[in-house]
């Protein structure tokens, strides 16, 4: 009976500090050596009115607000608690955390440092010759995991006006023809990927068009021309490149891939020379002296 007392006279004390932290202006912070009327004491430790402000959103429901700061008053003890156990029983080794904080904070210092240092003086451009060049030195380190193709498609609605000029236009190799092609897909097609060079694989081929069971022994046999339809579309495909895997990769298809590889060693040797040139300023300054 007496403990069913004391939960009541506590739910009780909670609706109250409830109705004490919704009078407050509503505030950001949540102070750690607050003001106010003191609300639970663990040990030596208090937890004040002040240390709630801004916990409750304006709006909130008298009953989730009581939910919300019974949570936050059970955590903050429970937290209290364990932390002046775990005090009370670790060896003094292993409460010692000043060497640990201190390498923590100078590991963030070095890491904010040099964040800065490659924001304000890394060289950002890269040309296609340089990109070029990395790629003819390094070809072997991009063989293709899986085959990637490089294709031409239109997705166009049958009953398009001038539809049956479609498939003449689509095989031919005349530049006029071509732009008059782009021309009417602009204007008529559903998709269309026309004379760009962007690879897929076929798994993104087969999510565009419905072709089914293309490889690279189709491509290599000369069956390059694809058509097919469903119940909405008319697709017509033109496979220009194939790449199987295994094979070198073609230098579009990893030209992002270069960029940032260029880009991270420039990070390193930046962040390198940086390092190097404290060393030897210290130094030469006599900052430096192993005895």
């Amino acid at each position: 009976m007496k403990k069913c007392w004391m939960i009541y006279i506590r739910l009780f004390i909670l609706q109250a500090v409830v109705l004490a932290v919704l009078a407050l202006p509503s505030c950001n912070n949540t102070g750690n050596s607050g003001s106010g009327e003191v609300l639970v004491r663990v040990y030596d430790r208090y937890l004040y009115e002040s240390d709630l402000e801004g916990l409750v959103p304006e709006g909130t429901s008298a009953r989730d607000s009581l939910t919300m700061v019974r949570t936050f008053i059970q955590n903050w003890v429970d937290k209290e608690l364990i932390v002046r156990k775990a005090e009370e029983n670790l060896p003094g080794e292993l409460r010692n955390f000043d060497r640990k904080l201190q390498d923590y904070r100078n590991s963030l210092i070095i890491f904010e440092y040099e964040k800065m240092l490659v924001r304000q003086e890394l060289d950002t451009m890269i040309s296609p010759e340089l990109i070029g060049i990395y790629y003819e030195d390094h070809k072997s380190a991009f063989l293709l995991k899986k085959d990637i193709l490089l294709m031409d498609y239109v997705v166009l609605n049958p009953d398009s006006p001038g539809a049956g000029k479609i498939r003449q236009w689509f095989r031919s190799e005349e530049p006029a023809l071509k732009d008059s092609l782009t021309l009417y897909c602009s204007r008529y097609a559903e998709s269309f990927n026309l004379l760009n060079e962007v690879w897929m694989d076929l798994k993104e081929m087969g999510d565009i068009v419905p072709v089914e069971n293309y490889s690279f022994g189709d491509y290599a046999a000369n069956k390059r021309y694809l058509e097919s339809r469903d119940t909405a579309y008319l697709y017509l495909v033109g496979v220009r490149d194939y790449r199987p895997a295994d094979s070198i990769a073609p230098l579009q298809f990893v030209e992002k891939e270069i960029r940032n590889m260029i880009l991270n060693r420039r990070k390193k040797d930046l962040i390198l020379n940086m390092r190097q040139g404290v060393l030897e300023d210290a130094i030469l300054n006599n900052q430096v002296e192993i005895y």
